[in-house]
């Protein structure tokens, strides 16, 4: 008896090996990332090639593994079952004490023995080494899937369409792949990046890509306290001091309001003139049309404006058509790559500077969540605690507005208020705090 046994057991062993097969199968190629099956199919991997073409088209592929699943499942059961579970019995009948619940034992142990080693060997172990080893498995797998799914092709073809007219009575899309997520994306980066894969400047540039896309531009913007204009009536030798004094090379030309913004006059357009031997007296003939942007829209809908149009400044304007700010090129590119510096500019010019005992001296304009980026500190999970700037929050948690020396503590960071322009706060010492 130990003999058939034996055989009987070794079957049942290769049934579920090749239910493992299938199920490690189906998780290689479902989670292998194509590109990394692509570039090793354009090196001339036809396995590469197979596994692409059932990844792109999975309703096929996950029949054709579910009918092996179902098959093999359902044999290894009736088989161990009816083989093994009544040669045990007899076994069992030989022993007096146990006589009277032989078949019961039989069954009982056969069930047991074939569902642990269905789910260890037939199912957690392929399945865990496919996702260590996606793309590896599945060049292997493809030809065989694909051979499989050629054969079992007529009832491939039956389950798909019952599972397409199904979703089509659930409401349900039928459709083959999934929308990659921003959040999937960010997953992925912060995946990479804590294994080694990806370096953590290149993660940081990631991340700022979506926050460009998501972040308006009265966070980007320099305040209109803060921008430097001229007249329309200033003479010109005080417009040129203006210029050199501002560093700027572009500024914003006013009428006989704030609001009145005739157009941009260009640093160039002044001493083209001059040194042609023909000074323009007249400043308005020098002007370049303004270009205006509401304060809502995101970093993504200014700069393709400007690049076609060719403009390096934008005015921002509010919902009641005032003028609330301007946001440069060089503001939107700095969202993206961080702060950008020349040679005239100091560190009293810099958004972020570091002090030797690890605080940071912040301009107070910056967003709260790109404070915390740099500092390595989380947001708030609070729903309520949305503040545009460091300034909004202090003020809100002060209720009063601010002086030299306020100091506000908000979860992992300390607030101090070092620098005021009148009313404004300018400068805010930010350090970590220990909340543990």
């Amino acid at each position: 008896m130990l003999g058939e046994l034996s055989s009987e057991i070794i079957i049942i062993l290769i049934l579920i090996l090749a239910n493992g097969f299938f199920a490690g199968s189906e998780i290689a190629i479902v989670s292998s990332r194509q590109s990394r099956l692509e570039a090793m199919a354009n090196e001339g991997n036809n396995a590469a090639t197979q596994a692409l073409k059932l990844a792109q088209h999975p309703d096929r592929f996950l029949a054709t593994v579910q009918i092996g699943i179902t098959f093999i499942g359902t044999f290894s059961a009736a088989f161990g079952g009816a083989r093994i579970g009544d040669s045990l019995a007899v076994w069992f009948q030989d022993i007096p004490a146990i006589a009277p619940y032989a078949e019961v034992l039989a069954l009982g142990i056969v069930v047991i023995a074939i569902t642990y080693l269905s789910l260890v060997v037939g199912e957690l172990v392929p399945k865990r080494l496919a996702l260590q080893n996606a793309e590896q498995l599945a060049v292997v797998a493809a030809p065989v899937m694909t051979t499989l799914a050629f054969v079992a092709r007529p009832l491939v073809a039956l389950l798909t369409v019952s599972v397409g007219l199904l979703m089509r009575v659930l409401g349900k899309d039928n459709a083959n792949g999934r929308n990659i997520t921003q959040e999937d994306i960010v997953y992925l980066i912060r995946e990479g990046t804590e294994s080694g894969s990806v370096e953590a400047g290149e993660a940081q540039f990631i991340q700022r890509i979506f926050q460009f896309t998501d972040r308006p531009l009265y966070t980007m913007m320099t305040p209109r306290t803060e921008m430097e204009t001229v007249r329309v009536d200033t003479p010109l030798p005080d417009i040129i001091n203006t210029f050199l004094s501002s560093g700027y090379s572009r500024l914003p030309v006013l009428g006989e309001t704030q609001d009145e913004v005739l157009g941009v006059l260009h640093i160039r357009d002044i001493f083209k003139p001059i040194v042609d031997g023909i000074p323009q007296t007249d400043i308005r003939q020098l002007l370049r049309p303004a270009i205006f942007v509401v304060e809502s829209a995101h970093g993504d809908d200014v700069l393709p404006q400007l690049r076609q149009q060719g403009a390096h400044m934008a005015l921002v304007v509010g919902e009641y058509g005032q003028v609330t700010g301007l946001v440069t090129l060089e503001d939107l590119l700095e969202e993206l790559v961080g702060d950008i510096r020349d040679e005239y500019d100091t560190d009293e010019d810099r958004a972020y500077v570091q002090r030797e005992d690890g605080s940071w001296l912040i301009d107070a304009l910056e967003p709260y969540d790109r404070v915390c980026q740099v500092l390595g500190v989380p947001l708030s999970k609070d729903e309520d605690f949305n503040f545009s700037s460091l300034a909004s929050l202090i003020i809100d948690a002060l209720e009063r507005i601010p002086a030299v020396g306020d100091i506000v503590v908000i979860e992992a960071m300390r607030l101090e208020v070092v620098d005021m322009d009148e009313r404004r706060i300018d400068k805010v010492l930010v350090s970590k705090v220990d909340t543990a």
